[in-house]
């Protein structure tokens, strides 16, 4: 496995400049440390370790349950992306939680994306195109289904209109995403580029296939929402478990904005620090003290991130992965299709 995590970074830096990994690792703990101290200066250490101390454990297992409940629906929103090649939705839960707790040991997040292809393509006999149409087009429902829900939960939610100008954002960036799905269906076309690139064809021919599919893209879209409703349910039910007076819908928005923050900005594997600072920063729109608001998101973090990271270090070994012949070798090929053809004059 760390041949493969070198193997990755090696790419990475070639494609991107070189220095890139080091230059965001480098804000990664600037950011980490930074948000992190700001976060926890001036707590009352006494009350944060009262309140720790009185965690219902039948709460948690309650809360981690539904957790895992909506990792579930958003393996099955997955595979309804699938629309020639058949794999069961117990294996895209499995895949999707290797990519996401390998990506959590790392600080440069590249881990989870190339895993999942790596795992689609060399073990499941997934086309390289479906491959990456489906793990693109997930993370663009996703980003839709966050920013609706957000939108949605402004005007009903109370303390939730200082999220307004996030959710403006979220909506600009979510329409162009969708522009840039509707080029790659339309590229597919006969562009003479994707004739060149035939990796880059591969990918517009299978987006052009799922977007020819609205009512797979809509189901998906509507069980990325549900999974995301779910997580926050597994918010409230913390909160509840700690007496902490967050409705559901409020518990949704909070864990929506931290998880967000979290995996955009740079941070240390795992985004401690810049995770906390986003759960007690939200958390204050709706009222609650800081001292019950840092202990809550230490809780959320284990709960949202534990999971993922124990099941990667369980079933990725498993994988067959540390036997990189196979892997190089189609990597190769991968970054020859990646390289423009030159054509004869």
């Amino acid at each position: 496995m760390p041949s493969l995590i070198g193997r990755a970074l090696t790419l990475y830096r070639r494609f991107t400049g070189g220095n890139a990994p080091y230059v965001r690792l480098t804000l990664g703990v600037l950011a980490s440390v930074g948000l992190g101290w700001l976060t926890s200066r001036g707590l009352n250490w006494s009350e944060v370790s009262h309140v720790l101390g009185g965690l219902s454990p039948y709460g948690i297992a309650l809360a981690l349950l539904v957790f895992l409940v909506g990792n579930v629906a958003r393996a099955y929103g997955w595979q309804l992306l699938f629309l020639g090649e058949r794999i069961t939705v117990a294996r895209l839960f499995l895949i999707q939680n290797m990519g996401l707790g390998l990506n959590n040991l790392l600080p440069v997040r590249i881990a989870s994306e190339a895993i999942q292809f790596t795992l689609l393509t060399l073990r499941d006999g997934v086309s390289r195109g479906t491959a990456l149409a489906t793990l693109g087009m997930i993370r663009v429902m996703d980003i839709w289904a966050t920013t609706l829900l957000l939108a949605l939960g402004i005007p009903f939610v109370s303390g939730a209109g200082q999220l307004a100008r996030y959710a403006v954002g979220g909506i600009i960036f979510s329409l162009l995403l969708l522009v840039l799905v509707h080029f790659l269906g339309w590229s597919s076309r006969g562009l003479p580029l994707m004739r060149r690139l035939p990796l880059l064809g591969d990918l517009a021919s299978s987006v052009a296939e799922l977007e020819g599919r609205k009512g797979r893209l809509a189901a998906s879209l509507v069980v990325s929402m549900a999974h995301w409703i779910v997580l926050g349910l597994s918010g409230w039910v913390v909160a509840w478990s700690m007496d902490i007076s967050l409705s559901p819908p409020q518990a949704t928005l909070v864990v929506l904005a931290a998880i967000f923050f979290a995996t955009t900005v740079p941070s240390l594997p795992g985004a401690i620090g810049t995770f906390e600072a986003a759960m007690v920063y939200v958390m204050g729109f709706f009222g609650v003290d800081k001292s019950v608001a840092f202990p809550y998101s230490l809780i959320m973090h284990a709960l949202l991130f534990l999971p993922p990271t124990l099941l990667a270090a369980i079933f990725l070994p498993r994988e067959g992965i540390g036997s990189l012949g196979e892997l190089r070798s189609r990597a190769q090929s991968w970054k020859e299709d990646a390289s423009p053809k030159q054509t004869a004059s």
